[in-house]
């Protein structure tokens, strides 16, 4: 089933499965940035040979492909814009032992936001909720984040959705420019929800939100590997996919001790990371989805990684 053939049910569907302190819509268009303009926003992450990231850049050491055509930046920044995060646990009855570890490590990153960013609290289990809509208080994000409790079964692509659908919602309303970043621990199995991957990660194609993903597998230790091989193989598969089309990371902890590590791994590219914006020189219309590319110039010697495209807006009919 694809995103443009069924977004009157997805609308039924998210109605069911999550109560969001405002109306959702579901006609996502191409990114809009403060002034109005259609403009192609992209978090970029850059990195030298060895793995470390490359700081102190600007724009003019970028050079922006759509659909093979270099495009000329009309924006640019790095360190100085704010951060919305959302961090999405998986609190279905599979992560009940874990669970307190897993809250005190997403409240070790709650810890490193700076002065200026944001995070929100959502839960998944059979439907996804959202004890703590964005706030820069951290006093509200650690209280949502402890309350937290594990039952239930896991609706996972629901969750994902309603979380960019939020997001989507905040760049809409936003007076300033901020990055994006959905940041998901998981055992990484569905099998609550009422939507199909291939509508979540169309839709994540439409969102310029960085997605992380930190999938556990300690749940499936005792259960008979027959029973989890096939499950197992499309959820790696669907959280790899999804990881790597918005341009953030998939991790694969051995043990919950290792998710403070990872957090803080997280924590350093989000941080490091630079904002880039564009003006299709293609002008949009047909609502196609658009390759993009980032390359650095030659003399940086580093490698920069970004989502792998968008849905340009479709043009409105005349009156």
């Amino acid at each position: 089933m694809r995103f443009n053939q069924c977004r009157n049910a997805l609308t039924v569907a998210v109605a069911a499965i999550v109560t969001l302190g405002g109306t959702a819509t579901t006609d996502a268009q191409g990114p809009v940035f403060r002034s109005g303009v259609d403009m192609v926003p992209l978090t970029v992450t850059v990195t030298d040979t060895s793995g470390k990231y490359v700081t102190g850049l600007t724009g003019g050491d970028f050079e922006v492909f759509e659909d093979g055509v270099q495009q000329s930046l009309s924006f640019f920044a790095s360190d100085d814009v704010p951060l919305d995060v959302a961090l999405l646990l998986d609190t279905s009855s599979s992560m009940n032992l874990d669970l307190p570890l897993v809250k005190a490590a997403a409240v070790g990153l709650v810890r490193k936001l700076r002065a200026n960013d944001r995070a929100a609290v959502v839960n998944v289990k059979e439907s996804a909720g959202i004890p703590q809509p964005f706030t820069n208080d951290r006093i509200l994000i650690e209280r949502a984040i402890r309350g937290l409790s594990a039952s239930g079964e896991t609706a996972l692509y629901d969750g994902v959705y309603v979380v960019l659908k939020e997001f989507e919602r905040e760049r809409k309303t936003a007076m300033q420019v901020r990055r994006q970043a959905l940041v998901l621990l998981t055992d990484g199995i569905d099998n609550r929800s009422r939507l199909a991957f291939e509508d979540v990660l169309d839709f994540a194609r439409r969102v310029d939100v960085n997605i992380y993903v930190i999938a556990l597998r300690t749940a499936l230790a005792h259960v008979p590997r027959a029973e989890v091989d096939g499950a197992v193989l499309h959820a790696d598969y669907a959280l790899n996919t999804v990881t790597r089309e918005s341009g953030g990371r998939l991790f694969f902890p051995k043990a919950v001790r290792d998710l403070p590590e990872i957090y803080t791994a997280i924590a350093q590219e989000l941080f490091s990371q630079y904002e880039l914006g564009y003006m299709p020189v293609r002008s949009a219309g047909d609502g196609g989805f658009r390759r993009v590319a980032v390359r650095l110039r030659p003399q940086t010697n580093a490698l920069a990684r970004t989502r792998t495209g968008y849905y340009a807006s479709r043009a409105r009919p005349a009156l």
